[in-house]
């Protein structure tokens, strides 16, 4: 495991909080990937997966010691060695990811309790440049 980036938050990051990242993915970039992770059990609640091998951006959770089923996009818009912005928000019932301020995709929760995500991390071929968490209100 390569990790490039964590960040634990004690109160939860679910729901309200906005996820932005700014990175490059590296020369011979293969992966990266953007986990949410309840930190007691190390289980992961969003797996966010852009594969330039397979030009497709991967969503899944990682629950129970096994991999739910994948939901991907078949178009990656990311490019190797170019500069990207990608914000994740949650809301009640979904992740929302937006690369370079278009909406990508959504994945639905697959956990209750969203206050148990306290970690994110970010792993694998992508040098990161900023990290910033902010909390949305929601109305």
């Amino acid at each position: 495991m390569a990790l490039k980036f964590e960040a634990v938050c004690p109160e939860g990051l679910c729901p309200g909080w906005n996820v932005t990242l700014k990175g490059e993915p590296s020369l011979e970039a293969k992966r990266f990937e953007i986990n949410f992770v309840r930190d007691s059990t190390e289980e992961i609640a969003f797996h966010f997966n852009p594969r330039f091998t397979e030009s497709s951006l991967v969503c899944n959770s990682y629950l129970a010691n096994k991999w739910g089923e994948e939901e991907r996009v078949t178009s990656c818009p990311l490019e190797v060695e170019e500069p990207f912005q990608v914000d994740i928000y949650s809301d009640e019932e979904y992740f929302h990811v937006l690369l370079d301020g278009t909406a990508v995709c959504q994945f639905k929760h697959r956990i209750e309790e969203l206050s148990s995500i306290t970690k994110m991390q970010v792993l694998h071929d992508v040098n990161v440049s900023s990290v910033e968490f902010t909390k949305k209100a929601f109305w």
